[in-house]
């Protein structure tokens, strides 16, 4: 996770609405990419010569907040504390296993095509699925 490039792009709006960035004269506004880079270097003085200005605060703020739903995890996180774990090691490849399996076995040089040694492991599965 990149939190500095999170809050970057927090920021150019922030900037913008704060006029700090200039978009230009009425009818002839200034390019996105223009706007990003007069925000881009306003954000890289403000982290370099004023890290506690508050509209870097406010940007990174927003970032948590908006990107992440920093509250919502927390919450999530704490639930999952208070939890029991649970751990079961099951006889057969479970369903949503299924496609970690494949990655595996893609890695690995044989001269098996891929489709075939999916279906053969749908095969077993299935098999192993049926009632003795």
């Amino acid at each position: 996770m990149n939190a500095t490039e999170m809050g970057r792009r927090r920021f150019r709006e922030i900037a913008r609405v704060s006029g700090l960035v200039f978009q230009g004269f009425p009818g002839s506004h200034k390019s996105t990419r223009q706007l990003q880079a007069s925000s881009g270097l306003i954000y890289d003085v403000f982290a370099r010569y004023d890290p506690d200005n508050l509209l870097l605060a406010q940007a990174r703020s927003e970032a948590l907040q908006q990107e992440l739903e920093l509250t919502r995890l927390s919450t999530t996180l704490e639930r999952m504390h208070r939890q029991n774990l649970l751990l079961e090691r099951p006889e057969h490849v479970t369903p949503f296993a299924f496609p970690l399996m494949v990655e595996r076995i893609r890695e690995k040089l044989t001269t098996e095509k891929l489709s075939d040694r999916v279906a053969r492991m749908i095969k077993d599965l299935e098999r192993a699925a049926q009632p003795a």
